[in-house]
């Protein structure tokens, strides 16, 4: 059992059950996702909605539909509402006859449906506290915790989630999104609400159950959002209105403006800089250019996560984690105050944070032109700047390759 981060250690439903697998199981799993996955691409099985553990696909790619979805909206005066789901103990709430029942409709093969109903069941387990261990529990539902086909076995059991003519769903993995765009709230409203009943008898009939605490919804529209949306219900529990939402470690808020994301960086950036602090710091005994590898592969990607979505942001917003770049390598040579940034830089041959995004864009943008996924293939068409609001990432200081017609 692996304790939550920043749960109450008192209860148990703090704690994340770990399978303890055989290596010669692990070898065999291995095996074995080879043939489902070769099966579920040749049957399109996995919605091309679903970007979690697939090939050639990331959380940002996700984010990048997603947000060009919103600013899409916000550049022909559309309101964009938004649901983002929390699924309760998604891996271990995989209900073992359901999934082998989908796998029968899904025409697998035989031996791969008696294989894996071998592998979910007479699965028991035990708790050990203090000495004192549990009586055997029964597993009836779940995939086991660090398989390597749980994963799959997840994607297959959600692959029939609901869809709905007006909204566009993002997956990746356990995290959804739902989006309706349209002139007036009172439309996305009906859109959303019309969503989530097909979302409960869903839900229900394959017994998945939804954390309607931590789902929130949103508004997205630039000016004046001076408004009091109507409630939207889920299995009668009313969904919170937020001003901003964390989806696939990206704060996203109302107008875009990620101010609250690079405030949330800083946060994080400093609390992983603290713990670093042996070995960056002035009495670290560590070469300078073991150094600078730490910043590069540990502390500098911290500050660039999602930077071709988020680097949109205003000057000024961009501008804060440039400062925090500028503190950690002052940190690492131990540079008196007199010296400047720009010579830091350019003595440890850094380069800025504005350049590395760009460099981060050019490369992210130009490996989705001809990307098999045509959902993600798609998002160059926003590459260009068309409308008031730039799409991810700012393009207008270099040009991509537009796909051919």
């Amino acid at each position: 059992m692996l304790s939550k981060p920043g749960k109450d250690p008192k209860f148990p439903q703090s704690y994340r059950p770990i399978s303890l697998l055989s290596s010669l199981g692990k070898i065999f799993e291995k095996v074995f996702q080879k043939r489902i996955n070769s099966y579920c691409d040749s049957s399109n099985i996995i919605p091309k909605e679903q970007f979690g553990f697939r090939a050639q696909h990331s959380t940002i790619h996700q984010l990048l539909r997603a947000t060009n979805s919103i600013t899409e909206g916000m550049n022909n005066k559309f309101y964009t509402g938004g649901i983002f789901l929390d699924i309760q103990k998604a891996f271990d709430r995989v209900w073992h006859d359901g999934l082998i029942y989908k796998l029968i409709q899904l025409n697998f093969p035989k031996y791969l449906i008696n294989i894996l109903k071998s592998f979910l069941e007479n699965r028991t387990f035990k708790v050990v506290i203090h000495g004192e261990t549990s009586n055997t529990g029964v597993i009836k539902a779940g995939t086991p915790q660090g398989s390597v086909l749980s994963p799959i076995l997840y994607s297959i059991f959600t692959s029939d989630f609901p869809s709905h003519p007006r909204t566009i769903t993002c997956h990746f993995a356990d995290d959804s999104a739902v989006l309706a765009q349209g002139t007036t709230i009172k439309y996305i409203l009906r859109t959303l609400q019309s969503f989530l009943v097909s979302l409960e008898e869903w839900l229900t009939k394959w017994r998945i159950a939804v954390n309607t605490d931590k789902t929130k919804a949103i508004i997205f529209r630039k000016g004046c959002t001076n408004f009091n949306p109507a409630n939207l219900e889920l299995f009668d529990e009313t969904i919170e209105w937020v001003t901003e939402v964390k989806y696939l470690g990206l704060i996203i808020d109302n107008k875009l403006t990620f101010r609250q994301h690079i405030s949330y960086l800083k946060e994080k950036f400093w609390a992983k800089i603290y713990l670093c602090l042996p070995l960056i710091g002035r009495n670290s005994s560590l070469s300078l250019e073991n150094k600078l590898i730490l910043f590069k592969q540990v502390l500098r990607p911290i500050l660039t996560y999602a930077a071709p979505i988020w680097g949109l942001a205003a000057p000024s917003n961009r501008k804060k984690v440039q400062i925090l770049q500028n503190k950690l390598l002052r940190i690492i040579v131990n540079a008196p105050w007199f010296i400047r940034n720009s010579v830091i830089h350019s003595d440890l041959q850094i380069e800025s944070i504005e350049d590395h995004i760009q460099k981060l864009s050019r490369k992210f943008f130009s490996g989705i032109i001809d990307h098999p996924n045509n959902l993600i293939a798609d998002q160059t068409d926003f590459t260009e700047f068309t409308g008031r609001y730039r799409y991810p990432y700012t393009t207008t200081k270099w040009s991509l390759p537009l796909k051919p017609p």
